[in-house]
């Protein structure tokens, strides 16, 4: 009995050691790691005016008073030379939440959507220099199986 409060000691000890060893919650920076979108902020494609193309892995989405950051997990390089572009989101609502099985189509390149960012007005106008888009989404949606 005389070393039971040395073992719960040790244990506790242990136990906080194992936890400090546990990784951090996920950075949407971090490579690899998907940021949790709430489903109030996922893109709804029906809603898209139009797109502006930042790089070969990032464009920029106006959906009338929303206004979105979409990030791609590999290059896609027809983004840049391409005038229209779709989405296939997920098997439901066709929305955009930067999940598993979501794609920006365009041309024949499928790109698979890493992460989806709200963005306003004001970061909008900054990264493109103007209120409205430059390329088209096509209004047809497309299936998971193209």
């Amino acid at each position: 009995m005389r070393h039971a409060p040395l073992v719960l000691t040790a244990f506790a000890s242990l136990s906080l050691a194992a936890c400090a060893s546990l990784p951090g919650p996920a950075t949407p920076d971090s490579p690899g790691k998907r940021a949790v979108v709430h489903p109030s902020e996922c893109f709804d494609p029906a809603f898209a005016r139009g797109w502006d193309y930042v790089d070969d892995d990032e464009l920029l989405v106006d959906a009338g008073r929303r206004k979105y950051r979409i990030r791609l997990s590999e290059l896609c390089l027809s983004l840049g030379t391409s005038p229209d572009l779709h989405f296939v989101g997920d098997h439901v609502s066709n929305r955009i939440c930067g999940h598993v099985g979501e794609y920006v189509v365009v041309g024949r390149e499928r790109c698979r959507i890493q992460r989806v960012e709200r963005i306003d007005d004001a970061e909008y106008f900054e990264a493109t220099g103007r209120n409205e888009p430059k390329g088209r989404i096509k209004a047809e949606t497309a299936t998971q199986g193209e």
